[in-house]
């Protein structure tokens, strides 16, 4: 069996953000221009600086994102934009572009307003050169 000798160990880094997770919202426009709504960019501080509290450096190879939201209500949420949220928060941020997510795992439960949080695992991959 083949090793890679002197390979570090994958990297991992987890956060929870507590408090109903929000969606990505659609951009807005107004004066022939295009901004994100204010809600949008309020959540995705939270997660910005959710990661910055770790102290981690951004991941430098591939990176798998597993994210659980726990939602507050059974409001309808699009899966999608709840996970374009945190992606958008996290780029430039804890990876130093969104092309380097190579694996999404993603899911919704529905909890309840005490219990309401997102939590987010990012683990690095390290593969082999041919499988670049």
């Amino acid at each position: 069996m083949n090793s890679l000798q002197g390979a570090p160990p994958p990297k991992t880094a987890r956060l929870v953000v507590r408090g109903d997770p929000r969606s990505k919202g659609r951009p807005r426009f107004a004066n022939g221009r295009a901004y994100t709504p204010k809600e949008t960019t309020d959540a995705e501080k939270v997660i910005r600086d959710a990661w910055r509290s770790l102290g981690e450096d951004p991941f430098e190879f591939d990176v798998l994102v597993d994210v659980t939201f726990y939602l507050a209500t059974r409001r309808r949420k699009d899966l999608d934009n709840l996970v374009k949220l945190v992606l958008d928060a996290l780029n430039k941020e804890a990876f130093r572009d969104d092309s380097q997510v190579v694996e999404i795992n993603a899911r919704k439960i529905f909890s309840d307003k005490d219990r309401a949080r997102t939590e987010v695992t990012l683990t690095e991959l390290i593969l082999w050169p041919d499988e670049r």
